[in-house]
């Protein structure tokens, strides 16, 4: 069984060698309408990857599937003790959502969401070990989806998250780590509420578990306890619309600290694969997403937006960033989409991740890591 749902999770995932995010494993926005407002979603729902951002917002977008491409493009460095290192990115990842209207009081959908990081420097680090540095971390999740609109303007959606992942660790043998890739099938949870509270104001608040995967056998003597769960996470929204403006607001709340494989300290103490042993050393994320959308015609809508977050890396917990470089949690955000017909609607979107260098303080004086990164996306959405 979990060969068979890896393969079919896996095709969805075939066009992206890796995955590049923005707030840890994260991206800034999920849907390409979404990205264009600098991720700002749980109380502006717009097409039916919604379920990712908020899962009731499925309630107001009807029936309707849409398909979307991401490119992202960019240049990973890390300097590791005076072995400077770069990787050219370009990579391409798919999303999915559909939802059906079945009733006028319930919708069922479903919205398919990546995750991940990942460099590939095609040369060893020797603070490291001795094979070239390559490290991999893909998360699909696949999350049907229920909504039920129990008041006129409000809605209580409940998504079940199926996932899968995949972890791939080559050129850290210093560390006690095989080159070797293992994959987890895992689940959770997400529940949200949206409703219209005034004219034209609307609210939205949602929450998601962890995201509890099996034990990865290949990595269990260098990650604590062998897992690599999501983390938990939280936010609520604002949208405002005012005659052709749409305004909206999110904050994010993403628990890194309660998975011990990203919070743990690399000088935890314990040993290589204890839940006690050492990690990454993230600390939790506060992300504030700004977006605005104008209505320019029956045809055409333009949009901005900011995704602004804390980063998760400390400066004293950089010795691993040069293999897990997410560290650019700050991204402007342009979008627009074109109305071809009553049925089909065309968007593009384009986020730019502003550079950020992490440069090692304590115990990982010496190291420093990071970036920039342009990503473009194109979708596709059919109304029925």
């Amino acid at each position: 069984m979990k060969k068979l749902f890896g393969l079919v999770l896996a095709g969805a995932m075939v066009l992206s060698a890796r995955v590049e995010a923005s707030n840890g494993d994260q991206y800034a926005g999920y849907g390409t309408q979404a990205m264009g407002m600098g991720g700002a979603s749980i109380a502006n729902p717009t097409d039916s990857t919604a379920a990712i951002n908020n899962p009731a917002g499925m309630g107001a977008v009807g029936t309707r599937v849409d398909g979307s491409l991401m490119a992202t493009a960019g240049q990973l460095r890390s300097n590791v003790h005076g072995s400077k290192n770069s990787d050219d990115v370009l990579v391409f990842l798919p999303g999915f959502g559909v939802n059906y209207q079945y009733s006028q009081d319930i919708t069922l959908g479903l919205a398919v969401s990546g995750y991940g990081a990942g460099v590939d420097y095609g040369k060893p680090i020797p603070a490291f070990g001795t094979s070239n540095v390559k490290s991999t971390l893909a998360q699909m999740l696949i999350s049907p989806t229920a909504t039920y609109e129990f008041a006129p303007g409000h809605y209580f959606g409940l998504s079940v998250k199926l996932g899968y992942e995949s972890l791939m660790l080559n050129g850290l043998e210093n560390f006690g780590a095989t080159n070797d890739t293992d994959h987890a099938l895992g689940v959770g949870v997400g529940v949200g509420y949206l409703g219209t509270v005034a004219p034209g104001l609307r609210v939205g608040v949602t929450y998601s578990s962890p995201v509890w995967f099996q034990k990865l056998d290949a990595h269990e003597d260098i990650i604590p306890d062998g897992r690599l769960n999501a983390p938990q996470q939280a936010g609520a929204g604002l949208a405002y619309d005012m005659g052709d403006w749409t305004f909206a607001f999110d904050y994010v709340w993403i628990n890194w600290a309660s998975q011990k494989t990203f919070s743990n300290s690399l000088t935890q103490g314990g040993a290589p694969g204890a839940g006690n042993g050492p990690g990454f050393g993230w600390r939790d994320q506060n992300i504030f997403r700004f977006g605005v959308n104008y209505t320019v015609n029956e045809r055409l809508q333009v949009r901005t937006g900011l995704s602004l977050a804390n980063h998760q890396v400390p400066d004293g917990e950089a010795t691993l960033i040069a293999v897990a470089p997410c560290n650019q949690p700050k991204s402007a955000h342009l979008g627009l989409t074109y109305q071809v017909n009553d049925d089909i609607e065309v968007t593009g979107a384009y986020m730019y991740d502003f550079r950020h260098i992490t440069k090692g303080t304590g115990a990982s004086e010496g190291t420093e890591a990071g970036g920039e990164l342009h990503m473009l996306a194109v979708g596709v959405g059919y109304k029925f």
